[in-house]
């Protein structure tokens, strides 16, 4: 019961922390748009566990992908959590050998040489003008992608909406050029063309 307990604190200590680098609401909420969240896989194996146990009883693990962190800097955010108040307790408990390993994934999949999803960008709403025409698409893809691997890539990937968009932006963080305008329509062509649902 007492290690339940500190789990949910840590939990809790968690959404805190994180939640102080949030953008404001208010701009958030632009034009009544969801804002635009990383996508973050759960992993296989001794980090799933370690994240099921003390993470998502509270939240999910996309804030995860708002960071790009070397060692000391993820440990620097786990240390914070344990010692942010919740309002219940001042500190939150997590053992030596779950940090370890929480560590070492976050490390591995968020740090310094990744890409941070930026917490900035607020999808628009498309008008009827903006939807994009296969031809269309298809030369933004050419013109942009190309120049950096072929589009059998894009021609394979299924996604969804979110998953595309956070890609496109995943994408220009590294250099693509393409302009932040044509990140909308491009995420609602490919999900409707290279989205989850069955095609037959």
């Amino acid at each position: 019961m007492k290690l339940q307990f500190g789990q949910a604190v840590l939990c809790l200590a968690v959404v805190a922390v994180i939640g102080m680098a949030a953008v404001p609401a208010a701009a958030q909420f632009t034009n009544n748009a969801r804002p635009a969240r990383p996508d973050v896989t759960l992993p296989t194996g001794p980090a799933r566990d370690v994240i099921l146990r003390s993470c998502t009883a509270c939240h999910g693990i996309d804030e995860y992908g708002y960071y790009a962190l070397d060692h000391a800097g993820w440990d620097e955010i786990i240390e914070r959590m344990k010692t942010a108040s919740s309002g219940l307790v001042q500190s939150a408990v997590i053992a030596d050998a779950d940090k370890a390993i929480l560590l070492d994934w976050l490390v591995e999949q968020f740090g310094p040489e990744s890409t941070p999803f930026p917490r900035e960008y607020v999808p628009r709403v498309l008008t009827e003008a903006d939807f994009l025409v296969d031809a269309g698409a298809e030369a933004i893809l050419a013109g942009t992608c190309e120049a950096c691997h072929s589009l059998d890539r894009v021609q394979e990937a299924r996604a969804n909406e979110e998953q595309w968009r956070s890609l496109l932006l995943a994408m220009i963080g590294r250099g693509a050029a393409l302009p932040i305008s044509d990140v909308e329509p491009l995420a609602e062509w490919l999900a409707r063309t290279r989205g989850t649902n069955p095609t037959n």
